[in-house]
């Protein structure tokens, strides 16, 4: 991995999330205290975080849905602009992506991988291999082990999995025409699709982010949320 000199390009957004999620038009977050929160995106002056009912540890959305887990397993979805209720989804996941194009992928407790075709199948299909955080793009799905081991696959779960050059904890691909990832010290990484391990360090340190076409959203150890404000290599 090389690093680079990209410039304080971080823009600070109001709020405490410990995770954040971002779709075209919504961001969604969970603080602390497992509490759901959203709000429109892009920003505009005096709009604010609107919590939603329910918990949950980690979430992800898409163009039209969110999807997300509770600390048990459960697994759980809602339109993307928050309307209606939380639709409970057979299976147990410790964590979930929603973004990639046509597929749900998740993995379990175990680090077991699973995927279920949109809208929804009666039952999720295990995969072989085992990942510990899981994001899924237009073509491919990423993810990364427990040694931090980062890997790819077609989105549609063909193929075998391939290994990618390098080392992160987190790995985002619903960015349009990049890859974006966490390293153990919290640095902020960046790569073009479909990845081939040429990583350029960005500025700034985060425990987590998530990438739409055009923007990258991420938060920090002290649960600060930021916002990139750059347009993203398409």
């Amino acid at each position: 991995m090389a690093s680079s000199s990209i410039g304080q390009l971080w823009e600070q957004i109001p709020g405490k999330l410990k995770h954040i999620s971002i779709s075209k038009n919504y961001l969604w977050g969970v603080n602390s205290s497992d509490q759901i929160f959203m709000r429109e995106f892009p920003i505009v002056d005096g709009s604010e975080w609107k919590k939603i009912d329910g918990v949950l540890i980690q979430l992800d959305t898409n163009e039209y849905e969110v999807w997300g887990v509770q600390a048990d397993g459960s697994i759980f979805r809602r339109p993307i602009d928050g309307s209606g209720a939380w639709q409970q989804i057979e299976g147990r996941l410790g964590y979930v992506s929603a973004s990639g194009y046509g597929w749900i992928w998740g993995v379990n407790s175990a680090c077991n991988i699973f995927k279920m075709k949109k809208p929804v199948e009666k039952s999720w299909n295990r995969l072989d291999g085992k990942l510990k955080q899981i994001d899924g793009g237009l073509k491919f799905v990423y993810g990364v082990n427990s040694s931090n081991d980062i890997y790819t696959r077609p989105v549609d779960g063909s193929g075998k999995w391939r290994q990618i050059p390098g080392k992160l904890k987190h790995i985002t691909a619903s960015g349009t025409g990049e890859l974006f990832g966490i390293d153990i010290n919290n640095g902020v990484w960046r790569s073009e699709k479909p990845g081939i391990g040429e990583w350029e360090r960005m500025s700034g340190y985060l425990k987590q982010c998530d990438a739409s076409a055009d923007a990258l959203v991420g938060v920090d150890d002290n649960d600060n949320i930021y916002y990139h404000s750059f347009r993203v290599v398409m």
